[in-house]
């Protein structure tokens, strides 16, 4: 891994030169813009339009840079299609995950994407990692950056043709908006909302329109700045065999006197379970959240002991045979997890949970590969962030709501009293097309009017409320009639 302890280095900035007066256009004006949606249009308690527009808007000097190939970073280009698959998995589904957490992820990632674009690294991990490589001066930043500015024309001509272009048209469109008004009932009326858009800010907004401004074209000014090679540091002191020995030696015989009993589970199933003297409930929840717990701290091993692997037989046959047995234990944990679902049905959680394992898996399954053919820890650590960024969007961009009622449905359609109508009503109206023959109430804290809102409007959400509209389910049973509304 590169050297973590590198010093911040500080730069003459004097001598900086944006040499494109479109490129500081830009960035001014895209600063300004994402000033204004986060002052107005960004929605406060909901996710709409507004935000996927904020994402796409304080992109473009990312594609500007990487269009006029000044991206020092290879692998900024490479992840730009994730933050695009993230950007509309927030604008179709409704579920928790890409409501709540992957706006927040899609902004830390711009970011991050943002302060490494401008270094030159060996490993795909390493732009995961933003370092501070340039001490951050913002007055000087502004001041050198203005000064270059208005310096591309030291005559000041093209600004007061500028100033003189807008004082001629102003009047003109004003006088032609006026009659135009006049002309359309529905065209005054939707120049009055855009105007109204616009009217006097509230001084919240007053004070933080500047801030938002500065704050962005400061983060744009210094991810530009922060150019540094970060080359690939190998001189990592091995591992003391001995220590690594009794370590991995201990582990093994132990994890070997539990196997025997995975195994006897996994051929011996129903059996196995009965000598245990639990219900097949109890067995499969208290046996699945540990193996997953060991399965996690396995991968934090393997990867701890990879960052100074020097080849070494020994480490590899004791870390293979360590590795190798956690997958079994993965096999066996991922049986009882679905042992689970068959008894007690889907939740959110058990699907998370039950994909991030067979995440854990395939790390350790190509970890064993990369180790046998001695790559470099630069390597798998590269390897396994590109996994994790897969197979995060992979799940991103499931309907996973959906199928958790449809699941659900389809496994008590003959015993409606089963479903849990607890946990389906906390799912998202993703979740509504599977629950349509169900006595479940999904409340859409999200009002109808709002899709007419353009800032607010959110595709996924809005074509359900559009389908469904405001309807009444019905279940009877042998006890009594519930009558359970669908709140639009």
């Amino acid at each position: 891994m590169a050297n973590m302890t590198e010093e911040v280095r500080t730069i003459d900035v004097e001598e900086l030169r944006f040499t494109s007066g479109w490129f500081s256009m830009l960035l001014i004006g895209v600063s300004l813009i994402l000033a204004l949606f986060q002052s107005f249009f960004v929605p406060n308690n909901v996710v709409g339009l507004g935000n996927i527009l904020f994402f796409l808007i304080a992109m473009i000097p990312m594609l500007y840079l990487a269009l006029s190939a000044q991206v020092s970073n290879r692998y900024t280009l490479w992840l730009l299609p994730l933050v695009a698959v993230w950007t509309a998995d927030v604008f179709i589904y409704n579920n928790a995950l890409t409501q709540y957490y992957l706006p927040t992820i899609i902004m830390a990632m711009i970011g991050i994407l943002y302060l490494t674009s401008m270094h030159k690294v060996d490993h795909l991990y390493q732009t995961m990692i933003p370092r501070l490589l340039v001490a951050f001066s913002p007055l000087k930043y502004f001041r050198v950056f203005f000064s270059h500015l208005f310096a591309l024309n030291p005559n000041y001509s093209i600004y007061k043709r500028i100033l003189k272009g807008v004082l001629v048209t102003v009047p003109f469109v004003a006088l032609f908006l006026a009659l135009f008004m006049n002309a359309d009932v529905r065209f005054n009326h939707e120049v009055n909302v855009i105007v109204g858009l616009f009217a006097l800010p509230r001084i919240d907004q007053a004070i933080s329109m500047p801030l938002y401004f500065f704050l962005f074209l400061g983060i744009y000014l210094y991810s530009y700045l922060n150019r540094a090679e970060r080359s690939s540091n190998d001189e990592a002191k091995p591992y003391d065999k001995v220590i690594v020995g009794i370590f991995l030696g201990g582990l093994n015989i132990l994890f070997v006197a539990f196997l025997a009993f995975q195994i006897a589970y996994l051929f011996g199933g129903e059996a196995y379970i009965t000598q245990a003297g639990v219900t097949h409930a109890q067995f499969a929840r208290e046996g699945f959240f540990q193996l997953a717990w060991v399965i996690a701290l396995v991968v934090v091993i393997f990867l701890g002991m990879m960052r100074r692997y020097k080849g070494e037989m020994s480490i590899q046959i004791l870390m293979g045979l360590f590795m190798a047995q956690t997958v079994i234990m993965g096999i066996a944990s991922l049986k009882k997890m679905h042992l689970y679902q068959t008894l007690m049905g889907m939740t959110t959680l058990r699907y998370y949970v039950e994909w991030f394992e067979y995440f854990l898996i395939a790390v350790l399954v190509v970890g064993i590969v990369l180790m046998i053919i001695r790559q470099s820890y630069h390597v798998i650590l590269s390897t396994v962030t590109a996994m994790g960024l897969i197979a995060f969007t992979i799940v991103s961009s499931l309907n996973v709501d959906y199928m958790i009622a449809s699941h659900n449905v389809e496994k008590f359609k003959n015993e409606p009293a089963k479903l849990d109508t607890e946990m389906l009503s906390t799912l998202s109206i993703d979740a509504l097309p599977a629950l349509n023959e169900t006595p479940v109430m999904i409340a859409v804290n999200f009002p109808k009017d709002s899709c007419q809102i353009a800032m607010q409007y959110h595709y996924g959400r809005c074509k359900l409320i559009g389908q469904h509209g405001e309807k009444q389910l019905f279940y009877v049973n042998q006890r009594n009639t519930t009558t359970v509304a669908v709140n639009n």
